[in-house]
């Protein structure tokens, strides 16, 4: 029986077939190059993870020891009444409560025209321009009474129109110089008079004049004009509106106690005056903001701000549980897993978590209090995989109330949770750090492994051609072969 040993070799596709065969085998040097590539970028990406939680755990605890802002010490201000006034407050605000009788608020000046008939014309006596001037409120930074004057000058031709086109012609010629003094930088855009014409009764109008800003400190002054146009106006009567004439809505008065602008109120038994119903300089660090008057006495309660001590506690708490979550993860041999973690075999970063453990069980010595010396001493403690959280609410409540420096000592003392945990971490993330030396020594192996890996691939290509070129000619070899067993067998017939 005659067999066709050229059968193996009858086509390209078979020859492509054993060349694959045999690279599969000539490329397990290659591959294992591919693979330790693989892991180390891997690792990599890892260390690069790591670097990420531990600079965000090190921005918490540079906030929590910020030599500036004490952000333990937040407080919160509430009132009995806050439909009446609110309050917040500061870290510099003391912890108490106030009394507060509230007599009247603060108003802005208001002066206003008498009432004229649109269609009248009463202003053609003033047959010239009319130049006055109105003084404002300037304060400086030298001169908390500083004023300035602006001037406004009301063309001749506006007097021989109709009375309320002459009151439009003068409330825009205010305007103006108003917004003109602010564009000079004169004065502060909250610091002009602004005018404006209003109807009372269906054909009639009169100007209202009405300072930006509430207070005595505000108030408005005039110089009239030559011919008086103001005191024709009764813009500058001294004495109060009623019914059709002008003059001033609240008393203006000679000073921030007489003045009706003013707001006035009794805080812890003592009367003051101000030009805002926002009242910051009264109490310490506290803010209130008045919205109407009472005689009944109303109280404000300054106490530690619980929630926002919290929050940069939680804060922290977070971020400390992602780093200790992940080189659990990372850095330790999972049994469920039976696999290790990249950093398993780095000691260095897999006593990070010893570490950190150490410093939130450790005793703060610079801690003030005696009683507060741990942060198991406020509610804060670590379960079996050593994640942290506030176990004790009612604990960490207390401490808090009683003095912020319970808590902000534990962590920002010269030995606190915080300033060591700073310092540990800082020698990992820092620039040229333990981490960017573990980098840079990956990137060097990755150098070194990438000119291996295109030499053995320089290699395998050669192979490849080589074991191209031999397949071909024994697919000659074969091919003359079988020829030669058709023509021996024409004659075995």
């Amino acid at each position: 029986m005659s067999v066709d040993i050229s059968s193996i070799f009858d086509s390209r596709t078979s020859i492509d077939r054993l060349i694959d065969q045999f690279m599969i085998l000539e490329q397990r040097p290659l591959n294992v190059l591919l693979d330790k590539k693989s892991e180390l970028e891997e690792k990599k990406t890892v260390f690069s993870d790591l670097d990420s939680k531990l600079s965000s755990l090190k921005s918490i605890v540079e906030r929590m020891t910020d030599p500036i802002t004490d952000y333990f010490a937040s407080k919160k201000a509430t009132t009995s009444d806050s439909d009446k006034f609110t309050a917040s407050a500061g870290a510099s605000a003391e912890l108490g409560n106030h009394s507060m009788t509230v007599e009247r608020l603060a108003v802005s000046d208001t002066r206003v025209s008498k009432q004229y008939t649109d269609t009248n014309t009463s202003f053609t006596a003033f047959t010239t321009d009319q130049t006055f001037s109105i003084e404002v409120a300037h304060p400086t930074s030298s001169d908390s009474s500083n004023r300035v004057s602006i001037s406004v000058t009301v063309g001749s031709a506006t007097f021989s129109k109709t009375d309320d086109e002459v009151l439009q012609d003068i409330a825009d010629a205010i305007n103006t110089a108003m917004s003109n003094a602010v564009t000079a930088e004169t004065i502060e855009s909250d610091e002009i008079v602004n005018a404006s014409v209003v109807t009372e009764v269906d054909g009639t109008s009169r100007i209202i004049l009405r300072s930006a800003q509430s207070g005595y400190t505000y108030r408005m002054d005039f110089t009239d004009s030559a011919d008086s146009l103001l005191n024709a106006m009764e813009v500058n009567a001294a004495v109060q509106s009623t019914g059709t004439s002008g003059g001033y809505i609240t008393a203006v008065g000679t000073s921030a106690s007489d003045s009706q602008l003013n707001a006035k109120f009794v805080l812890d038994g003592l009367t003051f005056y101000r030009d805002s119903n926002n009242v910051a300089d009264a109490i310490s660090g506290v803010t209130i903001q008045l919205l109407d008057t009472f005689a009944t006495t109303e109280t404000i309660t300054v106490n530690a701000d619980v929630d926002a001590v919290k929050s940069e506690v939680n804060n922290f708490i977070d971020s400390y549980n992602e780093v200790i979550k992940f080189l659990r993860e990372n850095a330790r041999y999972n049994p469920d897993t039976e696999k290790s973690g990249m950093l398993t075999n780095e000691l260095v970063y897999r006593d990070i978590v010893n570490s950190l453990r150490g410093y939130t069980v450790a005793t703060v010595s610079g801690a003030a209090s005696s009683t507060y010396t741990k942060l198991y001493n406020i509610g804060i403690e670590a379960d079996d995989e050593g994640m942290l959280s506030i176990k004790d609410l009612e604990k960490f409540t207390e401490a808090t109330e009683a003095n912020s420096t319970n808590v902000s000592d534990l962590f920002n003392a010269s030995d606190g949770v915080a300033e060591n945990i700073k310092n540990y971490i800082e020698t990992f993330v820092k620039v040229g750090g333990t981490i960017d030396s573990s980098k840079n020594n990956i990137d060097s192996q990755l150098i070194n492994l990438d000119d291996r890996i295109s030499f053995t691939q320089e290699l395998l290509d050669k192979r490849e051609a080589q074991l191209r070129d031999e397949f071909s000619k024994l697919q000659e070899m074969m091919a003359k072969l079988s020829q030669q067993q058709s023509f021996f067998g024409l004659f075995a017939k």
